[in-house]
């Protein structure tokens, strides 16, 4: 596989201090506390979500005895599987079955399913990325769990909409978070979520094969946790 390799494109967003999160978390703290200069060596101490920035999550994080992420195979984490292009969507749109039903012959089971929003283009903390982005219905969340994929991928924070209120804006839809989750997680299917670059992957196609990597830190216990994502082509 590795010999035949053209391109890598990076599907991650960075991790650094005060980047966009969930609006209800924290903020992140990435604070350098020793320089090498003066300490002989240099370390930053990383205060954040365990659900910040590109991330998977775990059965764990919707299903109170569900798995976590150290009880699935290092294999769970990397696949093949495509790239689907559902732009145009407008801010807080759900995803429908419709929406993937043009696609659906090109899918494959085992497949790592990537969805294309555009919605890393407004990357920051705008009311658009973290709050109104679109997100998956509880149906299209049933529906692409009847397609038996490996994992679901996501160029928004997460596969659920915003569904809690801060001074700024209150929630923008009726679907539950478990709505978009629980059929995946019950399904040991593994949301990605808050990818960027999947365009690069499609090049202006409407669906494109590749093999990604997603794997996240080996946080044991966890319903959850960054991972460093990307794609061969």
């Amino acid at each position: 596989m590795l010999d035949s390799v053209e391109k890598i494109i990076d599907l991650s967003n960075p991790i650094e201090s005060n980047i966009p999160t969930y609006p209800n978390f924290p903020n992140v703290r990435v604070e350098t506390t020793d320089y090498a200069a003066r300490d002989g060596f240099t370390m930053e101490k990383v205060e954040m979500r365990s659900h910040t920035a590109t991330h998977v999550d775990a059965p764990l994080h919707f299903i109170p005895e569900g798995k976590t992420l150290d009880e699935f195979p290092i294999e769970t984490f990397m696949g093949e599987g495509i790239v689907l292009d559902l732009t145009p969507k407008e801010p807080a749109e759900p995803i429908m079955p419709e929406d993937i039903e043009p696609f659906v012959d090109d899918i494959e089971q085992g497949d790592v399913v990537m969805l294309y929003t555009g919605w890393d283009d407004y990357y920051g903390w705008t009311s658009e990325y973290v709050m109104r982005y679109p997100f998956l219905s509880g149906e299209v969340a049933q529906y692409l769990a009847e397609l038996e994929p490996k994992a679901v991928g996501i160029d928004t924070p997460s596969v659920a909409g915003w569904v809690d209120e801060v001074p700024a804006q209150g929630p923008v839809t009726d679907i539950g978070a478990d709505e978009s989750h629980v059929p995946l997680l019950e399904n040991d299917i593994i949301p990605i979520e808050e990818l960027r670059n999947l365009d690069q992957v499609l090049e202006g196609a409407d669906s494109r094969r590749a093999y990604f990597f997603y794997p996240p830190l080996n946080l044991h216990g966890a319903g959850g946790a960054s991972a460093r994502a990307f794609a061969f082509l």
